[in-house]
């Protein structure tokens, strides 16, 4: 094991990543300081006030919630930090204000639910879709759809897959990013035609949703939100080391040695530093000191920017049942958000609402209902608007889990260390993942759990073995296949019927004396 120095550190960003680099460093013998530009440390998770008729109740602007399967480190750090968790129902719902879909943890419960979807042919179109990705997606991981490297920037994306695969388009708008928001607390729509199939699968099955692994996920919420995970960490950081409203501008390197330039104008020097923003002000801060392949790799890990709103607007939550899950994907107007290459599959504007009071247990008989929507299409009347913030989230776009996969190459090295991680495992735990990773890896950090580095999506799509099915899921497989010809074969039957009227037509005629003739003998 190497041995480390002591160093002066200055970790750049004060969101989950900073906070939990500067936390798993906060025994070690570095001299550590954390530079955030807003009044509060968090970054997207913040504490809002809501007031309704006198009542005044703190809101969590983050979902609390979590599947612990695909979270270790997480669950590790909660438990150090003596943080409980509670089990959440692992429920999510779509709508464009005419249909509803709602999904809990098996097909079988969310029909029993709701039996009354089952009049809509489209819920056949959905269910069958459903079934087909939980057996046969598997498959992308056994390089059966397209063998790629992660180096290759020509990799399959989700859109040619989905279409390749014939998925409808009432299935990916209700079913399949709906379900991806929830897992990864964003709106996945805005990305996942760029998505990387076999990142897309990796994901999936990193959460047990498909076969064999599928199981009812272990779905939790932290007990007493975010906000108090937050605090609890940052509880005994040393006020003089954390430096709150102070933006880092500039680096200047001195030799083996860096001078950070704040916006108050002040110098101070570090020995190494890390950076825990997104790659755009990472290589803002950088300028002329970043060479090519720094430039290079950061400026490809792409971000998107979200605005959210806190707000009491039912018309932005359009025929959503109450009770309902907390978790809904709204679908707007048309929109040609997906390429024109799936098909001529078109997309929808799309936002992402949650139900506060089902997150943060508030009684909405004090203070009504209190949403928290993503990205909406249409904003919220401003008398019902008590809050709007911005953040970025990790873009997992091919090129971006390219860039990730290249990261390493520059990590550590001249004393500059980068703190990005998308994995699929969601954003607390690829956040927490990512400072743990700097803090022990770069600094020698030692931490009070065992902490699991996860491989890039694609390296894992790549070098793990493929999963292995027993009889029974063979068998079904099977089944499923072979109902799957028997409808290209109707759909085929169909084609040809269309394209020769004049041929049906007269097999009609032909057929029709002879259907006349078993008539007459009936009737005599």
């Amino acid at each position: 094991m190497p041995l480390f120095q002591p160093e002066r550190v200055a970790v750049i960003g004060g969101g989950c990543t900073g906070i939990t680099t500067f936390w798993a460093l906060r025994n070690s013998a570095h001299d550590v300081h954390l530079f955030e530009a807003s009044d509060s440390l968090g970054g997207r998770v913040k504490v809002l006030p809501f007031e309704h008729n006198g009542h005044r109740v703190d809101v969590n602007t983050n979902p609390p919630t979590f599947n612990a399967g695909a979270s270790p480190n997480l669950l590790s750090l909660l438990d150090y930090l003596g943080i409980t968790s509670v089990k959440a129902p692992f429920s999510f719902g779509a709508t464009d204000g005419i249909d509803t879909f709602q999904w809990c943890g098996s097909i079988l419960k969310s029909i029993l639910l709701r039996p009354w979807t089952l009049c809509n042919i489209e819920t056949y179109r959905v269910l069958c879709d459903v079934i087909w990705l939980k057996y046969m997606a598997v498959d992308v991981l056994d390089h059966g759809f397209e063998t790629c490297k992660p180096t290759d920037f020509n990799m399959s994306s989700t859109d040619e897959y989905l279409a390749g695969e014939e998925y409808s388009n009432t299935f990916i708008e209700n079913y399949l990013a709906p379900l991806l928001s929830m897992l990864w607390s964003t709106n996945a729509g805005k990305f996942l035609p760029r998505l990387p199939a076999k990142a897309l699968v990796r994901c999936l099955y990193d959460h047990q949703l498909l076969k064999p692994r599928q199981a009812l996920p272990n779905w939790r919420r932290i007990g007493p939100g975010m906000s108090h995970f937050i605090q609890t960490m940052t509880k005994n950081f040393p006020s003089s080391k954390v430096h709150l409203r102070t933006r880092v501008g500039k680096v200047v390197q001195y030799g083996k040695k860096y001078g950070i330039m704040t916006s108050a104008g002040e110098e101070m020097f570090f020995n190494h530093i890390v950076f825990a923003v997104n790659g755009q002000e990472t290589i803002k801060i950088l300028g002329s000191l970043a060479n090519e392949q720094e430039k290079e790799i950061i400026r490809s890990l792409g971000s998107t920017r979200n605005i959210s709103v806190l707000h009491s607007d039912p018309l932005l939550m359009p025929n959503v049942e109450d009770p309902g899950p907390a978790c809904n994907y709204i679908l707007g107007p048309s929109n040609q958000e997906w390429p024109s290459s799936s098909n001529n599959t078109t997309s929808h504007t799309s936002s992402l609402s949650y139900i506060a009071n089902f997150l943060d247990s508030i009684p909405s008989h004090l203070f009504g209902p209190i949403y928290i929507t993503l990205n909406p299409f249409t904003p919220p009347h401003p008398s019902h608007v008590q809050g709007v913030w911005e953040f970025t989230d990790p873009e997992p776009s091919a090129q971006t889990l390219i860039a990730q996969h290249h990261l390493p190459s520059i990590q550590n090295r001249r004393g500059l260390s980068y703190g990005f991680c998308w994995s699929g495992r969601g954003h607390l735990e690829d956040a927490i993942t990512a400072g743990l990773r700097i803090a022990i890896q770069d600094l020698g950090a030692e931490a009070p759990f065992h902490v699991k580095f996860h491989q890039d999506p694609l390296e894992a799509a790549t070098s793990e073995q493929p999963p292995s099915l027993g009889l029974r899921d063979n068998v079904i497989r099977t089944i499923i296949r072979l109902i799957h010809v028997y409808i290209l074969i109707l759909r085929l039957v169909l084609v040809l019927l269309r394209a020769l009227p004049g041929a049906a037509a007269k097999a009609k005629a032909r057929l029709r004396p002879m259907c006349n003739a078993i008539t007459t003998g009936k009737t005599s």
